[in-house]
């Protein structure tokens, strides 16, 4: 078993693209980065990482500064090469994403490599679009503008903050400018909003999705989310997104406008030092 490492999203395709169109769903989080990666510079280069046999791709993952390592699938056997690959390059790494067993045996070679201790800090379940039911909610969809951006970087901002995620400042700008932003609009004006990744391998992941907590309870994030949904079907693409378990009302939500379960990953973040 061998693991290889390049910031050249072309050079992992080559290396690893028939693992990714094998499960696109499943490797969403990595297909989008390649995406991203091949149609112009990116503010942090990822790092994509893959596991080898006899030159046939058997895991992956990708580590991108600021946002930790995510690993979308590896063999138990070559985790403790991943780690040393990453402990070599200096990489900086707080928080480990993945599949459970991937993502806490990752953790704990870590650990022994770093003298940091990691312990599970929350738990996301993927979902995919199966039958949309589109509830029946007022007011309508619009692809937000230039003139929402003020708007929407301070949602996107409240959005971080509610989940203590990192949120970077141009998100809501870039997401604007690709067309992958949509406001569900009442009389009042913008009362929820829904985003959603550069599709990849047939696949959009949707995301973030929020609706303030003054507009709540009226069915807005489920109705905007149905919308776009819908627009992503209508040009060849599926839709799935990502809740966190903890969240049963986003569950409970996501369920009944038809996105259907499909497997969970876990986040491991480091101890505070000292």
């Amino acid at each position: 078993m061998t693991v290889a490492s390049t910031t050249d999203p072309a050079e992992f395709r080559r290396r690893a693209g028939e693992l990714l169109a094998r499960d696109p769903l499943r490797h969403t989080v990595i297909a989008t980065a390649v995406a991203n990666s091949e149609i112009g510079p990116v503010d942090r280069p990822p790092l994509f990482i893959s596991a080898h046999a006899d030159e046939r791709a058997l895991g992956i993952a990708i580590h991108t500064p600021g946002k930790g390592l995510y690993i979308s699938r590896f063999p138990e056997s070559a985790i403790t090469d991943l780690a040393a690959l990453l402990h070599a390059r200096r990489a900086e790494l707080d928080i480990v994403e993945g599949p459970p067993e991937c993502a806490g045996a990752f953790a704990q070679q870590w650990s022994a490599l770093c003298g940091r201790d990691f312990r599970q800090v929350d738990a996301v379940r993927l979902y995919r679009l199966g039958d949309l039911r589109p509830p029946r909610v007022a007011g309508r969809a619009r692809r937000a503008g230039a003139a929402d951006l003020e708007l929407c970087s301070g949602w996107f901002e409240r959005f971080a903050r509610e989940l203590d995620l990192t949120v970077y400042p141009d998100s809501a700008a870039k997401s604007i400018s690709q067309g992958q932003l949509w406001l569900w609009e009442d009389r009042s004006g913008p009362v929820a909003m829904a985003a959603h990744k550069l599709p990849a391998l047939g696949w959009s992941r949707l995301g973030p999705v929020y609706t303030p907590p003054e507009f709540r309870k009226h069915g807005y994030g489920a109705a905007v989310t149905a919308h776009v949904s819908t627009v992503l079907r209508e040009n060849g693409t599926e839709a799935c997104l990502f809740a966190d378990v903890a969240n049963p009302t986003s569950n409970k939500i996501y369920r009944e406008i038809g996105f259907r379960p499909v497997s969970d990953f876990v986040l491991y973040g480091a101890a505070a030092a000292g």
